[in-house]
């Protein structure tokens, strides 16, 4: 084996080993589910690391190996930065709905007024039944939807009825 693929190797092996343990400490934090995505990964990972050891005791495959490795450790390191990825967005999503979330009735009316300005209105949906096509409908209208899944806040309910009787007044919705 090179040189070049000794680091290849290194970099890449270091790199989806760092990226496994930064998402087994937070893909359950931030997602609050075990992504499959991180499964695969888990499994390249053996699988690059069983190919380690078996490129010091066949001298016979180790062309292939070499090979092997290269591939399993990209394949999880790619796994593993969707990861990163998802787990940055979730967080900029919590980071969001924490603004609003601390807001009373009275705040989240001048925090919407702000947001109309700013064409950033926001639509909060919860509860048990689910919103279907609620984000498809009001994204025409330029308003993000956040899904709450089963929470309802009052104050986001405040927010809401606030965008409601801006789209009725607006667009006789």
């Amino acid at each position: 084996m090179n040189t070049r693929t000794k680091y290849i190797l290194l970099i890449s092996g270091i790199s989806a080993f760092g990226l496994s343990i930064y998402n087994k400490y937070n893909a359950f934090t931030e997602t609050s589910f075990n992504p499959v995505e991180f499964e695969y990964a888990k499994v390249f990972l053996g699988i690059g690391i069983l190919c380690v050891g078996l490129y010091f005791f066949n001298k016979n495959w180790r062309n292939v190996l070499s090979k092997i490795m290269i591939g399993a450790f990209g394949i999880c390191l790619i796994l593993n930065l969707y990861l990163v990825a998802q787990i940055y967005e979730s967080r900029q999503i919590q980071n969001r709905l924490s603004e609003y979330h601390e807001l009373d009735c009275e705040k989240i009316t001048d925090r919407f007024k702000t947001d109309l300005k700013n064409n950033n209105v926001k639509y909060f949906s919860g509860g048990l039944v689910g919103s279907g096509k609620l984000s498809q409908n009001i994204k025409k209208y330029g308003i993000e939807n956040f899904e709450l899944g089963c929470q309802v806040y009052n104050n986001l309910e405040c927010y809401n009825e606030l965008v409601r009787s801006y789209l009725r007044k607006e667009y006789r919705y």
